[in-house]
């Protein structure tokens, strides 16, 4: 799992993240250098909240899926020397478990969060700071998938679901369903790419990562990302988070790609722009 800490102030100085196999949180640089290793509970899921006031105070919070406790984990980072520090929260009780999440959307002093059951199920969940001692949580609503899900991500209020069996879907934040394909995905993220909005996929074993179109998800082109220049190649992609955040530096000030390469063992990133280029030189 992937996700991304940029930073307002000091874009260069943003962090990108994943959440390792043997568990816990790793937090890099833009140079791919290991800041901080945060050990805890395998995570099958990430979503941040890089622009939360807890108490007042800018403090980024990241939140992962604990699927082998059926749990949602709560972290606080700490900008200067990359700290994390494990967060008070209420008790995230889903009805059917946990097995992966995704941040619905951010507002003043709150969060909501999708959160994926280990049945064709999903919920939405809201945090708060209420100036208690642990932050209170609180089920909005649920409603069913077409199919049990193990990754999502969101778009203007969209939610869209992986399903290594069931594939890709596109549903409303009440769980319409508006669109689907049968591409077994394992990993997702989706973004805007001048203009064109996009869900990039990847099955997890294949050696390229495949586009769709992010209102049908008509299938695109197919990516196979090798060395170039500023470009570091990809065997075989898995996780995947892309953000049009500004990372600093003349290649990320208009947001990024993070990948992890299975055949690597590592996280490898790439500009947007370079990855723009490649998606509508292809077409």
């Amino acid at each position: 799992m992937v996700g991304f800490l940029p930073d307002p102030l000091a874009p260069s100085l943003g962090f990108v993240l994943s959440a390792p196999r043997d568990g816990g949180i790793d937090i890099f640089d833009l140079d791919g250098l290991l800041k901080t290793r945060h050990a805890g509970e395998r995570l099958t899921g990430l979503a941040t909240a890089p622009n939360f006031e807890l108490r007042g105070e800018s403090l980024p919070l990241i939140f992962g899926a604990a699927a082998d406790s059926n749990s949602v984990r709560g972290y606080a980072v700490i900008r200067d020397g990359a700290q994390v520090l494990d967060l008070p929260l209420g008790e995230i009780e889903p009805i059917n478990g946990v097995t992966g999440l995704c941040l619905l959307r951010e507002g003043a002093g709150f969060v909501e969060i999708v959160v994926l059951g280990t049945g064709a199920r999903a919920e939405i969940w809201r945090i708060r700071d209420a100036g208690d001692d642990v932050l209170g949580v609180e089920r909005i609503r649920d409603f069913p998938l077409p199919d049990p899900a193990r990754q999502c991500a969101t778009f203007d209020g969209d939610i869209y679901t992986a399903s290594p069996a069931g594939g890709l879907a596109r549903l409303s934040s009440d769980g319409t369903l508006l669109a689907g394909t049968a591409y077994p995905a394992a990993n997702l993220t989706v973004g805007e790419f001048n203009g064109t909005r996009l869900v990039l996929a990847t099955n997890g074993s294949g050696d390229t990562v495949e586009t769709f179109d992010a209102a049908t998800l008509e299938a695109g082109i197919s990516l196979d990302i090798v060395d170039g220049l500023s470009t570091p190649g990809v065997g075989i992609p898995a996780g995947l988070a892309v953000t049009d955040a500004d990372f600093g530096y003349t290649a990320y000030s208009n947001g990024l790609m993070a990948v992890f390469d299975a055949d690597a063992g590592r996280l490898k990133v790439i500009s947007r722009d370079v990855l723009t280029r490649a998606v509508f030189s292809n077409e």
